[in-house]
C-alpha cells in the first residue's frame, strides 16, 4: 500500500485549482485555515486527535469555518482529515505554491519595504524584474520598518538589498575593515 506524502496532496491541490480556475482562492482559504489552526493549538489538537471520529471533525470544521471558506476548501480539508494528514497542511501549501508558480513560469518575489508599496510601484518593480532578469514576478510585499527606506528583494535564495539600513550596514563593515 502506497502512502501519500505532502507532494501528492500539493499536486492534487494545484490540479483542482487549475481545473476550476480558482487556485489562488483555494490557497488563500487554506492559508487562512492554517493560520487559525496554528493560532489555536487546542483546536488543532482536537482535529489531529485519532480518538475523535472523522464525522465529528467534519462537524467541527464546518461549524468553525462556515462563513469563511468555500466548498472545495472544505473538501480538501476533509480529505486531509480522513487520511490524517492535516498536520502537513503548511508543507502542502508551500509545495503547492511552488508547483503552481513553476507551471505558470512565475516566481514569487518577496519585497521588503518600510511602507506598503502602491499598485504602480508593484507594477514598476515587476516590469524591471521582467526586463532585467527575465522573471515573471508575483510580488509579496512585507513591511519591515527597520529598513528605513529603499527595499530588499528576495528571489529564491538571492537577496538584493538596496535599503537604507543595508547600505549603512555595508558602509559600517567597510569602515571597520580599515580600522
Amino acid at each position: 500500500m502506497k502512502i501519500a506524502n505532502s507532494k501528492h496532496y500539493a499536486k492534487s491541490l494545484v490540479a483542482v485549482g487549475k481545473e476550476c480556475g480558482c487556485f489562488n482562492e483555494l490557497y488563500d482559504d487554506l492559508k487562512d485555515v492554517s493560520g487559525k489552526l496554528d493560532a489555536n493549538l487546542d483546536f488543532k489538537k482536537v482535529l489531529l486527535n485519532k480518538q475523535v471520529s472523522f464525522a465529528r471533525k467534519q462537524e467541527i470544521v464546518k461549524q468553525i469555518f462556515q462563513d469563511f471558506i468555500g466548498e472545495r476548501t472544505y473538501n480538501f480539508i476533509f480529505l486531509l482529515l480522513k487520511h490524517e494528514k492535516l498536520a502537513l497542511l503548511n508543507e502542502i501549501l508551500i509545495l503547492a505554491r511552488r508547483m503552481n508558480l513553476s507551471e505558470t513560469d512565475a516566481v514569487e518575489v518577496v519585497v521588503e519595504t518600510a511602507v506598503p508599496l502602491s499598485v504602480d510601484q508593484e507594477k514598476a518593480i515587476a516590469q524591471i524584474l521582467k526586463q532585467g532578469i527575465g522573471v515573471n514576478a508575483i510580488l509579496r510585499n512585507v513591511i519591515n520598518e527597520g529598513l528605513i527606506g529603499g527595499l530588499k528583494l528576495k528571489i529564491h535564495d538571492t537577496i538584493i538589498d538596496s535599503s537604507v539600513f543595508g547600505k549603512i550596514f555595508r558602509l559600517k563593515e567597510k569602515i571597520e575593515k580599515f580600522e
